[in-house]
């Protein structure tokens, strides 16, 4: 089930997040503090959602604003996502890609180069890696690029 991300939410995953995303935010924006990040979120300024497994969240996800006509993609998730939630966290995914391309032109997402998991998601949403931007993380990590645009009509 989804819901409209909530404060209450965004901490809850944020203070108990994978590892793995854990080491991406720290590179990626110098992430040191769960709950700074999550009050980050909760606050974003585009659409944000709370993906529920046995009644409690275990991902939140959205869309920020990065311009008038480009959206960045997010996703921080809990190791104890189901691989039926994460089917779901797919269908949803796709679904919401749908919709905001129908009112933007262009979606972009990063991750870690090292992190492979990560970068097959993307690219199931219908992600294009664009580039590498080399040692542009915090530690001098590598980061992929990846974005989806609107179809020229």
């Amino acid at each position: 089930m989804f819901q409209q991300l909530t404060l209450a939410d965004a901490v809850l995953v944020c203070a108990g997040m994978r590892d793995e995303d854990r080491e991406c935010l720290a590179s990626l924006a110098g992430l040191c503090d769960p709950e700074i990040f999550a009050v980050n979120r909760w606050q974003t300024d585009g659409a944000a959602w709370s993906l529920y497994q046995g009644g409690r969240p275990v991902a939140i996800l959205g869309l920020s604003k990065s311009n008038a006509w480009t959206l960045t993609a997010w996703l921080v998730a809990a190791p104890a996502m189901s691989h039926q939630s994460w089917k779901k966290l797919l269908r949803f995914c796709r679904t919401v890609r749908g919709n905001a391309l129908q009112t933007t032109r262009r979606i972009e997402c990063t991750v870690l180069a090292t992190w492979t998991q990560a970068a097959r998601f993307a690219e199931s949403l219908g992600f294009e890696l664009e580039g590498v931007k080399r040692e542009a993380g915090k530690d001098g990590q590598d980061i992929l690029l990846y974005a989806i645009r609107k179809a020229s009509e």
